[in-house]
């Protein structure tokens, strides 16, 4: 057992970076999460205990002995159980009310567009073969931070509606967003989305409403980019039709061999022949999107859904580096109150970070790309965000798109 005294040292730092207003002793009380001082004093002393389980890694036994000798409090594990448990849904406020501080900064914006982006990652708890939780994340682009986060069980399917949209944004998605009903309240809200999709992911038609044959559509692609205006099929009638573009990109002959071997290795993995129409989607990129094309040519939206790869980076940076992947709990309420403690470490974390790296892994290389700044404020404004200036970087492609859309802010 190793014993931190150190960590004692950063409780000012903490409690310095803790939402501003937020009153921990009386949020403990209403949310339950404190009814009464015996082994532990005060709500600050639970959120230390929270924060030393959850934040810092130790043990159920590490934390009680850590308490001890600090002078905290004096209780052993299964005390110390119940009250995190008790404590989860009051952690999740934390989490919350540090969100809503980032939220309070001026929005960025690029080409007149606040860019965002939302995934989800799997979070197993020991011994497990499945997704026990699954941890939803929307990223803003520009200011380089993280702007919502939902925690749900495993079978919290991932969904462009647990976002709210307004006008003059661009949502970013993987695959597992290409959903028409998700799609249609996106563009109903004023907003524009990015996803990729696959040849089998929506029913595609003419904007006529005949059928529309992909792979016809993807053989005769003559360029390596291009487009193609397609009806998405919603099993019904719900207004107005969604016409949408379908932007392609042929892969380099090496990106997609690579695929073609990653579905050979899963098809036998699964004692299954691969599908023909699999491999031939392979060799291509397909992207669906709202954005008017007079503004947005194939190269820009394709730069733009790069700017994705940051959340990625963001998850990274959870599981690597705060350790989010390590979950040490399978009861679900202690395993709530890990998880939430160890969110509220990454986010104080991030806010004293400054620069994250500028540019996506996927990116080519060239010494003379310059990374495109991602303002946090819009032009005129005189006010200093409390953070450093985060930025991200479009090589080649995206320099070139210069010339078609505005400069940032």
């Amino acid at each position: 057992m190793v014993i931190r005294p150190d960590i004692l040292d950063h409780w000012p730092e903490v409690q310095a970076n803790l939402p501003a207003g937020f009153d921990v002793e009386r949020t403990a009380r209403e949310r339950g999460a404190f009814t009464r001082a015996r082994q532990v004093k005060d709500a600050q002393t639970l959120l230390r205990l929270a924060l030393a389980y959850g934040g810092c890694g130790m043990s159920l036994r590490e934390t009680c002995a850590w308490a001890e000798v600090a002078g905290l409090a004096s209780l052993a594990d299964p005390s110390l159980i119940e009250r995190l448990c008790k404590a989860a849904p009051w952690l999740g406020d934390i989490v919350a009310a540090l969100l809503g501080e980032q939220t309070k900064l001026s929005v960025g914006r690029w080409a007149g567009y606040r860019l965002r982006a939302l995934d989800a990652t799997s979070i197993c708890e020991p011994g497990a073969d499945r997704t026990t939780w699954r941890l939803h994340v929307g990223y803003d682009l520009a200011n380089g931070q993280v702007e919502q986060i939902e925690l749900t069980d495993g079978r919290g399917a991932e969904s462009l509606q647990r976002l709210k949209y307004q006008p003059g944004e661009i949502v970013l998605g993987d695959r597992a967003y290409a959903r028409p009903r998700d799609l249609r309240q996106v563009v109903e809200n004023g907003a524009h989305f990015i996803v990729r999709t696959g040849w089998n992911s929506l029913r595609l038609r003419h904007p006529d409403g005949s059928p529309f044959d992909l792979f016809a559509a993807l053989a005769g692609q003559g360029e390596q980019e291009g487009e193609v205006s397609v009806r998405v099929d919603e099993g019904g009638d719900f207004g107005e039709p969604l016409i949408l573009r379908l932007v392609i990109r042929r892969k380099s002959p090496e990106q997609a061999e690579a695929e073609k071997r990653r579905l050979l290795k899963e098809a036998k993995k699964r004692s299954k022949q691969p599908d023909l129409r699999s491999l031939e989607a392979a060799k291509y990129i397909l992207l669906l999107t709202s954005l008017p094309s007079s503004i947005f040519p194939p190269g820009d939206v394709l730069a733009l859904y790069r700017f994705r790869w940051q959340l990625e980076l963001a998850f990274k940076r959870m599981k690597s580096l705060a350790g989010l992947d390590a979950l040490a709990a399978k009861k679900p309420e202690l395993a709530r109150a890990w998880i939430y403690a160890r969110l509220i470490v990454f986010l104080i974390a991030e806010r004293s970070a400054g620069q994250v790296p500028d540019s996506s892994p996927c990116a080519p290389e060239t010494n003379s790309s310059k990374p495109v700044a991602m303002a946090p404020h819009q032009a005129g404004s005189r006010q200093r965000s409390r953070r450093h200036p985060r930025t991200v970087a479009m090589a080649n492609r995206a320099r070139r798109t210069q010339t078609h859309l505005p400069s940032p802010v």
